[in-house]
């Protein structure tokens, strides 16, 4: 479904005592998708499947009303020094910062782009008159809003100048355009430090992890010497290992909360900016839909949804039969036992021992995804304070465990290891 670009002539009336009277855009002006008009040429071809509509006009029509509140037309292809100078002077009259001050109450009041959005809400006109905290919490995430939709243009404006370098066969222009799309990088590098964390990390995060995780027990044998000392004479191993494939939430996460108000009234713009931008840089979220509905259908994989919405898939029990067991002589060379040795001779082992895990990589490579590859190791002994203790690394990686009841262990927490 295309989105709605209207060309409104956007009016602000100030009375005399200063409160800004809002000439309110019904929203049932963009509920008739046959009055469509103005299509950007880069828009028109995106994909919308499964937006709601409603809120994807509303976006669209914001975004449009961003031009023509700069005497700028919505939908013209534009030249990057025309783009700059959009973002630029959306960015100038929306902050001010030198001039207004973006937390002051009366400046905010009256500013032109915040009373952009402020046209389709009715109800939004009284923001100014709640606490500090909530006004603080609502202008927080429609500045994300604004940011979102510069981004939005961004990506489209990337996106668009990279398809052109393809089909161009001067180098000298090539290499024009190449630096226009390393300058669009930059200042989407720098609107990006100003968005909320969580919605930052939304916009960026690959949802796709592969988790090959691997429980392995070790024991050791020594002699006592004497009273102070003991020598190593062997260890043992056992270890299995097990694939994980976790599917993230698509969920925005808006990070800001005012006391129990967890959703901005911005919510969903901000979903739709969200997702939008992901298409834009190929994140492929359909494809991880798909993948979901066909490992639910597989049937040979246990699938649990977590409180936050990620949803996880792995093998049902344990192949006994997969168990690597190995025995180590340490008579010749006891620096041999070592934490680094340990975790190196476990990997080798189990490399080609993860049946599943191979499963999941074909089931992504089917939909062409990456996902993260995230190996996780789980240490198991009895008596840690011998096995662990006669380490000939001990010295460089005691600080990472915890003592409890003679015995070393670690306590919510993990450590890097690079092979």
């Amino acid at each position: 479904m295309d989105p709605i670009l209207f060309n409104f002539n956007f009016k602000m009336k100030t009375i005399k005592n200063k409160y800004t009277v809002i000439n309110y855009i019904s929203k049932d002006v963009i509920d008739d998708l046959k009055h469509i008009k103005d299509i950007h040429p880069l828009i028109k071809n995106l994909c919308f499947e499964g937006f709601n509509t409603r809120e994807l006009a509303v976006f669209f029509t914001l975004r449009s009303l961003l031009f023509c509140l700069l005497k700028m037309n919505p939908s013209e292809i534009l030249v990057y020094e025309k783009l700059n100078n959009f973002l630029s002077k959306t960015l100038t009259m929306f902050y001010r910062f030198n001039l207004d001050g973006y937390v002051n109450r009366q400046n905010m009041e009256l500013n032109k782009i915040f009373n952009i959005f402020r046209s389709f809400y009715p109800f939004y006109k009284d923001v100014f008159t709640q606490g500090q905290m909530s006004l603080n919490h609502e202008l927080e995430h429609f500045h994300n809003l604004i940011i979102l939709i510069l981004l939005f243009e961004i990506e489209l404006y990337i996106k668009h100048f990279s398809s052109c370098e393809v089909e161009i066969e001067n180098e000298d222009e090539k290499d024009k355009i190449k630096e226009t799309v390393c300058l669009l990088k930059q200042e989407r590098s720098e609107l990006n430090k100003t968005l909320s964390g969580g919605i930052r990390v939304t916009l960026t995060r690959n949802r796709l992890v592969l988790t090959d995780r691997i429980y392995l027990g070790f024991d050791t044998e020594y002699k006592n010497i004497d009273s102070q000392t003991n020598d190593i004479l062997c260890y043992s191993t056992a270890s299995i290992s097990e694939g994980i494939l976790k599917i993230r939430s698509d969920a925005v996460d808006f990070s800001l909360k005012e006391g129990n108000v967890y959703l901005p009234v911005t919510a969903s713009l901000i979903v739709i900016g969200v997702k939008l931008i992901r298409i834009l840089r190929c994140k492929k979220d359909r494809e991880l839909e798909k993948l979901d509905k066909n490992l639910k259908l597989d049937g040979r994989f246990d699938r649990k949804i977590l409180h936050n919405g990620d949803v996880i898939y792995k093998q049902p029990d344990f192949d006994v039969k997969s168990i690597q067991t190995y025995f180590y002589d340490l008579r010749s060379n006891k620096s041999q036992y070592s934490l680094k040795n340990l975790l190196d001779s476990t990997i080798n082992s189990n490399e080609d021992s993860i049946p599943n895990s191979r499963l999941f990589m074909w089931y992504t490579r089917k939909f062409n995804l990456k996902p993260v590859f995230r190996p996780e190791f789980y240490l198991m002994a009895h008596f840690t304070a011998a096995d662990v203790s006669l380490f000939s690394d001990f010295e460089e990686i005691k600080s990472k465990f915890t003592v409890l009841n003679k015995s070393f262990l670690s306590l919510n927490t993990s450590f890097s290891y690079r092979k």
